[in-house]
């Protein structure tokens, strides 16, 4: 979706990125990490605890615990320390890859037996939660784009491995019934009721952006401050 469309809806979330922004330590503070004897189980246990649990927790409560350049700094090197070597690489691949399918089951579970405006609601707040998700991942794990998945087509780029796994694990099993409410609530807007116009665009983002083939998230500045955007 360009990123100039009116379609944008205002979120809270996502207009909440400015507060997200990664927090400055100290000049000269040097990264306590010991990557020589480190295994790759042993980093990805660091991230998980550094930047993933962190960021899952804010998703949940809208606060970003320990969101500063240092611990950023020890999850980005633990990713370029194994990002070398193919065995490891796959590892923090299939890592990044569960985060984001984990978050969307739970996320797709919570909609069951949900219908109509419900239905769109949790389906918009998901959407735009995993938006912040992948964002916030594909910063840490980059390193992989520029060699893993760079030289092979056997695995996606992080950001379209992203984006594969939320219609696999969600679009494709909510998308009739999304359609269907779409439409309900479309006909009660022309029947004069009043609706949710902000989830609707959230959702006609959504339905843009499944199945584009190079998929990214841009971080754009508006009127209400920073904002996530698939592009």
């Amino acid at each position: 979706l360009n990123a100039s469309s009116p379609s944008r809806a205002h979120s809270p979330l996502l207009e909440s990125v400015t507060a997200m922004t990664t927090k400055p330590v100290s000049k000269g503070d040097a990264i306590d990490l010991n990557l020589e004897d480190m295994t790759v189980e042993q980093g990805l246990e660091l991230i998980e605890n550094e930047r993933v649990q962190p960021l899952l927790k804010y998703l949940t409560t809208g606060v970003f615990e320990n969101n500063t350049n240092m611990t950023f700094m020890k999850a980005y090197s633990v990713v370029v320390q194994f990002g070398d070597q193919q065995q490891h690489s796959y590892k923090l691949y299939s890592y990044y890859k569960k985060v984001i399918c984990e978050y969307c089951q739970d996320g797709v579970a919570a909609m069951a037996g949900c219908s109509g405006e419900e239905l769109l609601r949790k389906l918009s707040e998901l959407w735009e939660k995993q938006t912040i998700l992948v964002f916030w991942m594909q910063r840490v794990f980059q390193y992989l784009d520029r060699f893993f998945t760079k030289n092979t087509n056997e695995y996606p780029d992080l950001f379209s491995a992203a984006l594969k796994s939320f219609q696999e694990q969600v679009y494709d099993k909510v998308k009739d019934r999304c359609v269907a409410a779409i439409i309900e609530v479309i006909n009660r807007e022309r029947n004069g009721y009043d609706i949710e116009q902000g989830v609707v665009r959230l959702l006609v983002e959504m339905l843009c952006t499944v199945g584009d083939p190079q998929p990214k998230i841009t971080k754009q500045k508006d009127v209400s401050g920073d904002r996530l955007l698939w592009l």
